[in-house]
């Protein structure tokens, strides 16, 4: 099976293609060989490579910290919209959705899928990706999986678990601004969640791929120096003693579609990812 990636160089699409490359023969084209916005190249690129699935990972917007682009919702769709237009027909997609689709600016406890739409989001990264999800429930080749969070092997340092587990090795103390509740989905788990969908048709077409129990910052950051024997020299500080809104999703359909699956549980996550960043930190220190 040929299997077109779109967003290698991200970080789900790097686990994903990771984990996928040894499987599947992968086409990973990057931005900058291959524009999704345009459609004449995407044409000619369907004309030239024989695709039989997508897995369309890459995106714009939605960073941290940094203000979505006034053409982020017109980019998002035009890339989803020229795979759909030049792919074969029977060709099955997969999309990636957000949490940022359901409002980020209220409360998210455990949110279903039912609920899309039904608040608009402030963002234009989250209204793309409303957008898309609606595109996904119009059409039975297509599956949005939602992820809220996400941590792993090559994530940013800036994200939160790998942030704490740094902090911990160097022995500084772990700051969080604001504690808050968080679905955090062990890349190990989505790559698997993301192959069973590649080997099975769905039987829903926008799902939240989320974990069962959810954790705050807090409680990681008490594993990760758990994990570290204790991390003599790190303290954890919270700056604002007031909740920030909780980021949670219900995960009943992806229960459904995958009954048995096990989610690996946040200390067995952050074990591994603590193991892999401390052997990175021996290695760049000799």
């Amino acid at each position: 099976m040929n299997i077109l990636l779109t967003g290698s160089g991200g970080f789900i699409g790097r686990n994903l293609k990771e984990y996928l490359q040894d499987k599947y023969t992968l086409l990973c084209p990057r931005s900058f060989e291959l524009d999704l916005t345009d459609d004449a190249a995407v044409r000619k690129y369907f004309s030239g490579n024989c695709i039989d699935f997508i897995i369309h990972c890459a995106t714009t917007g939605g960073a941290r910290g940094i203000q979505d682009k006034e053409t982020t919702i017109d980019d998002n769709l035009s890339m989803v919209n020229n795979l759909l237009k030049y792919k074969r027909d029977g060709v099955r997609v997969i999309l990636f959705g957000s949490g940022a689709m359901y409002d980020k600016s209220r409360n998210l406890h455990k949110v279903k899928e039912t609920e899309i739409g039904k608040f608009l989001p402030y963002d234009l990264y989250g209204q793309s990706k409303v957008k898309i999800a609606e595109i996904a429930s119009g059409r039975d080749d297509v599956l949005c999986l939602n992820i809220f969070a996400c941590y792993g092997y090559n994530e940013k340092e800036t994200r939160f678990p790998s942030y704490a587990i740094n902090q911990v090795i160097k022995g500084e103390d772990i700051i969080i601004n604001q504690n808050v509740v968080f679905d955090y989905l062990f890349a190990e788990d989505m790559q698997k969640i993301v192959e069973y969908f590649i080997m099975q048709k769905p039987l829903n077409k926008i799902i939240n791929i989320t974990p069962t129990e959810s954790v705050s910052l807090v409680e990681i950051a008490k594993t990760v120096v758990e994990i570290s024997r204790g991390g003599q020299f790190s303290e954890i500080k919270v700056k604002n003693p007031v909740m920030n809104n909780e980021y949670t999703g219900d995960n009943s359909l992806l229960l459904k579609e995958i009954p048995n699956f096990k989610f690996t549980s946040m200390h067995d996550g952050l074990f591994k990812l603590y193991n892999y960043i401390k052997t990175l930190s021996l290695e760049t220190a000799r």
